[in-house]
């Protein structure tokens, strides 16, 4: 068997070409996508649940500026239930106390199960074209019994029952056709197999350790709560608060009268006996300089 003359025929050369582009395609592509996988994943690996709520614009810029998870965030960011504080005041230290809206809550949440949004589909997927990869092997296939009858027909035609003679020399172009014929099914299944497994293969070691970390990543930074559960916990907390500012302003007349009273023992009753002080003395002096008051004319004038 001749290898060269084999890899000269057309029906091989566009199997081998077709098979050489696929896997360089996919090769390529998953090289691309599992090093942004494997970016993302480190950019997010100092955020924790503990700092996300400080830190969630620099979250937002990470997760925002990955072409792999972008769109993703956008539709899983309306999702999301952030925690606010409410101030109580203490009755007895009168300080303020901060309370979360829920106490179930603590950070971030969201009323959705992330991997809704961040799965296979939106992380690697939608970043190249799987249907290009899917397709190779099945067209591989279907390249070998079509080469090979258009060969087995080129291969018969080429006999010739005219003379013994004629014929004898064309078994030996026909032998060579089936030959063809026979190679181009292999070199198609051979190479539809190959497409597959080195397809399967790349993807399961090295793209989806890469698509779970960020999804694992995501699920501990975002904890799931329902929008029911949560707004039971917002009702409670909203009456919680109704209470004490119903119990805050049935006090404020005794607080301002209190406030007042206290202000007035403090500041205004010091400040006018001070005032009655002064003017007492200032009434002495002007009772003196009246029973004084010719001698003083007499030596003035």
């Amino acid at each position: 068997m001749n290898l060269m003359h084999l890899l000269k025929d057309p029906p091989i050369q566009i199997i081998l070409t077709v098979f050489f582009s696929n896997l360089i395609y996919t090769v390529k592509s998953y090289s691309m996508l599992c090093k942004e996988l494997k970016n993302l994943s480190t950019n997010l690996e100092p955020f924790e649940k503990g700092n996300i709520s400080y830190k969630f614009e620099e979250f937002k810029h990470i997760i925002t500026s990955s072409r792999l998870s972008a769109k993703a965030w956008d539709d899983f960011q309306s999702t999301l239930v952030f925690s606010e504080n409410i101030a109580y005041q203490d009755n007895e230290t009168e300080e303020l106390d901060y309370d979360s809206v829920s106490d179930s809550m603590a950070g971030i949440q969201t009323t959705s199960d992330a991997l809704d949004f961040f799965n296979e589909e939106t992380l690697a997927y939608a970043h190249y074209n799987r249907h290009v990869i899917a397709l190779a092997p099945t067209l591989l296939t279907g390249f070998g019994p079509l080469f090979t009858f258009v060969m087995i027909g080129t291969a018969f035609g080429m006999l010739d029952f005219s003379s013994t003679q004629a014929l004898t020399k064309s078994i030996s172009g026909f032998v060579g056709t089936m030959q063809v014929a026979a190679m181009c099914s292999v070199f198609a299944v051979a190479s539809a197999l190959i497409s597959m497994t080195v397809d399967k293969f790349w993807f399961s070691k090295w793209i989806l350790p890469g698509v779970a970390k960020v999804q694992n990543k995501i699920t501990e930074l975002f904890s799931t709560i329902s929008s029911e559960k949560f707004l039971v916990d917002l009702l409670k907390t909203t009456k919680t608060q109704s209470h004490e500012n119903v119990v805050l302003l049935r006090g404020l007349p005794a607080t301002f009268a209190g406030s007042i009273k206290k202000d007035l023992t403090n500041i205004v009753v010091p400040y006018l006996d001070s005032m009655i002080f002064g003017i007492n003395n200032l009434n002495k002096t002007m009772e003196k300089k009246s029973a004084g008051s010719d001698d003083d004319l007499s030596g003035l004038f």
